[in-house]
């Protein structure tokens, strides 16, 4: 019963972001980071964000974070402002967010959202959770780390082109 409805939610996830030729546009949603700014997805300005959605208690997302956070062009891509990486605890208490702020690295953005009930019934299925938007906010690819590795290297390569 769990794996068909697991089946079911992904098939329908795949079918609605990934394999669908029109393009889906991340709702807004308003955000506090570690140094108590108030910002919003919309307003964030990078030609590429990544959402990552995340736990610390997390066994999948502490592995993942370690790789993204050892990514070389990833780090470039964000200093040169191509990406912004948003790091967001979903579905906790702000205290446990704080408690937390370690587990992310410093050169992204570490994210609280006061209201999230509506991101995490939308957009989340399981945890971590990836989306990479463009500068529209569109999502542009719905990765699993592998693919967004693959990606990322790939974007820094035509950087480096250009």
């Amino acid at each position: 019963m769990t794996r068909a409805l697991i089946f079911s939610y992904s098939f329908l996830f795949f079918s609605t972001f990934c394999f669908s030729q029109e393009k889906v546009k991340f709702m807004d949603f308003s955000f506090i980071t570690i140094s108590s700014e108030e910002e919003t997805l919309y307003k964030t300005k990078a030609p590429y964000t990544l959402l990552y959605f995340y736990n610390p208690d997390c066994e999948d997302c502490t592995k993942i974070k370690k790789e993204l956070s050892k990514s070389k062009e990833l780090k470039k891509l964000n200093e040169k402002g191509d990406i912004i990486v948003l790091a967001i605890l979903p579905d906790v208490e702000k205290e446990y967010w704080q408690d937390n702020k370690k587990f992310i690295p410093k050169e992204w953005k570490n994210c609280w959202i006061a209201n999230d009930k509506l991101i995490i019934q939308t957009y989340l299925r399981t945890l971590p959770t990836f989306y990479l938007l463009d500068q529209d906010k569109y999502i542009y690819l719905t990765p699993n780390s592998k693919d967004l590795l693959e990606w990322i290297k790939l974007r820094y390569s035509e950087n480096n082109n250009n």
